[in-house]
């Protein structure tokens, strides 16, 4: 374990966590005039489907929000401080229900959000957030009924991420095969190493 000099307090942690809770309940809630509160301006986010400013990310997820809704269950938050300067990871599960191929299916996806929170004038806010995909699952939501899809149809998708890139595919949002994921271990180890050195925290 690397020796570090950073100190946080609880209250902190407390501050940071809420920032990161508080953004996805008013994502999933609808509460879209909340939701620049709790960026900064220049701030920047990549999911599956979206890679850019948060106005954008805001307006695009108000537009899916009534066409392909989904709801996010956040695990519990591990946040570092230092100074002005916080990371955050939250294990995540994303869930979408709806028609596909002419079946109800329930769609999972597992995920770590990685963030970059700053402190600015004693408020802190989001920064930047990197979705880091670990693993999906696509069922149909009756039992008994069966949707069809074959290994050719998803062997062009990245395997951390495939039933969920099949599924915004067909929804009309492609996805791009640059994101963050387990099956690209070198690059999610960089980015956890360029986060933590941006707060100037060690990864481990």
């Amino acid at each position: 374990m690397t020796a570090t000099t950073h100190s946080q307090s609880a209250t902190e942690v407390v501050e940071v966590t809420q920032v990161i809770v508080r953004e996805r309940q008013a994502r999933d809630r609808g509460w879209w005039s909340q939701l620049p509160g709790f960026y900064h301006p220049e701030a920047r986010i990549q999911t599956s489907w979206f890679k850019g400013t948060i106005p954008e990310y805001i307006e695009r997820s108000r537009e899916m929000a009534v066409k392909d809704p989904s709801g996010h269950r956040l695990g519990q938050p591990v946040v570092k401080v230092n100074g002005d300067r916080a990371v955050g990871e939250v294990p995540m599960t994303i869930e979408f229900r709806g028609q596909l191929r002419g079946v109800e299916v329930d769609v999972t996806v597992y995920i770590r959000f990685l963030h970059r929170l700053e402190r600015r004038d004693g408020q802190w806010r989001l920064l930047g957030s990197q979705a880091v995909f670990e693993r999906d699952t696509l069922v149909p939501s009756v039992p008994g009924a069966v949707i069809n899809i074959s290994p050719d149809e998803i062997s062009g998708f990245r395997p951390s991420y495939r039933m969920l890139s099949l599924w915004l595919t067909e929804k009309g949002h492609p996805v791009g095969s640059d994101r963050y994921g387990i099956d690209r271990p070198d690059e999610v180890e960089a980015l956890y190493r360029d986060t933590y050195g941006w707060a100037g925290l060690p990864v481990d």
